[in-house]
């Protein structure tokens, strides 16, 4: 019998219906897997109130490492001794993009806006390293502790300002607070360094063009260190990019900064 015109419309509903409880027990069961993914780690190494997690166990070089990642998260102000952070290490690069389906060649991601755990791409903790989408280590100061520790910074930052509020905030705020506490740099920083190569248009100020969050922890440094804002007030609403970046070009006070 020929399908009548009212069927029709009936069909496609259920099967409208049908993919769309798909797709949410899809993204339920996601959910669930990054608030708690401890099934698929079954290895922990804990430091004070920093836990990592691994698929296998962890080496030697293990201790050192966390004390190296709670000796750069302790500087700041929003760490909190008594709660506790969850490190995932994500030994394949498909198990990492189970939890950075959005952007898997990122070195790692912390879900702020669920419970704050972090999850970190494949790695060698013997050699302190990532190890990048080229199956090469990322070299230079960003070490396998500082990934960690600017993850963290990203969780302790969402729970003392919120969740809310830090959707509002500016990239630089986020990212470059994040670089300003995991590189453990003691201040003052070397603004006068930051703003030359700003102005030369270095390529590691080019987040686009390095990946790097060089620009965003400059402009961080100059509202703490030099316009004497607290953390407090550098989280407490969205900053103007610009605007910060017009005042740190036009500040003649930075020139007077010795060489580090």
């Amino acid at each position: 019998m020929p399908e009548t015109d009212g069927a029709r419309p009936k069909r496609w509903g259920r099967r409208v219906r049908r993919a769309a409880l798909i797709v949410a027990g899809v993204i339920a069961g996601w959910v669930a897997l990054a608030i708690h993914p401890q099934p698929l780690f079954a290895y922990t190494a804990q430091q004070a109130n920093v836990v990592l997690h691994a698929r296998a166990p962890f080496p030697a070089q293990t201790g050192p490492l966390l004390d190296d990642v709670l000796a750069r998260v302790s500087r700041s102000p929003l760490y909190d001794a008594h709660r506790t952070y969850h490190v995932f290490l994500c030994d394949t690069q498909a198990l990492f993009r189970v939890f950075a389906p959005w952007n898997p060649r990122v070195g790692g991601v912390s879900q702020v806006y669920l419970t704050g755990n972090a999850f970190l791409r494949p790695f060698s903790i013997e050699r302190g390293r990532l190890i990048g989408p080229s199956g090469d280590d990322k070299p230079g100061e960003r070490t396998l502790a500082y990934f960690i520790a600017h993850e963290v910074t990203h969780a302790m930052t969402g729970d003392h300002v919120g969740r809310r509020r830090y959707r509002g905030l500016a990239a630089f705020q986020q990212e470059g607070y994040a670089d300003y506490v995991a590189f453990a740099r003691p201040p003052p920083f070397d603004l006068a360094g930051g703003r030359q190569a700003l102005e030369r248009d270095a390529p590691e100020m080019d987040v686009r063009r390095s990946g790097l969050y060089r620009r965003y922890e400059l402009m961080v440094a100059y509202l703490l260190e030099r316009r004497g804002l607290t953390v407090d007030q550098l989280l407490a609403a969205r900053i103007d990019p610009a605007a910060t970046l017009a005042a740190l070009r036009a500040d003649a006070s930075i020139a007077e900064d010795p060489s580090p």
